[in-house]
């Protein structure tokens, strides 16, 4: 059987740009957000990002205007004053410690993810790919810094 192939999608410039300023709702929390987004998912993409002083969160989705699970393809968070927990621990760009969370599934599945902590603020990039390309677009995102 074939691996499938993967697809490296531009997000910054590229299907973020747009989004960007919804997400930015505060200077107060430092938006982290990868260069580039490796997916399986070979159908178009819609971004949508919501922010304020403590939060943020950009959804992709493979329909436009969908906020159900099923279409969800990835999300990126930024959540201040939380702890780094749970998980095993994964190295990281510049010495950044983090947590990566294997796909798990109970009454639905939560796909992977990998979380870390940089100040106060705890960022995530939760999506259905291998720990190698998660740890690949977290470190993008660390090495770019804030947005």
């Amino acid at each position: 059987m074939l691996a499938p192939t993967l697809a490296s999608i531009a997000l910054l410039p590229g299907l973020l740009t747009p989004t960007l300023p919804d997400v930015k709702a505060s200077r107060e929390l430092p938006v982290l957000l990868p260069s580039t987004f490796i997916t399986k998912d070979k159908t178009k993409l819609y971004a949508k990002g919501v922010g304020d002083p403590s939060q943020y969160v950009v959804t992709l989705t493979n329909r436009k205007d969908c906020t159900a699970n099923y279409c969800t393809v990835a999300y990126f968070s930024g959540y201040k004053g939380l702890k780094l927990t749970g998980g095993r621990a994964v190295a990281l760009a510049k010495g950044v410690k983090g947590r990566y969370r294997p796909r798990s599934c109970g009454a639905s599945c939560t796909p992977p993810s990998v979380s870390w902590k940089v100040n106060d603020v705890l960022y995530a990039v939760q999506t259905d790919t291998s720990r190698k390309n998660l740890v690949k677009m977290v470190n993008s995102a660390i090495k770019q810094g804030p947005r």
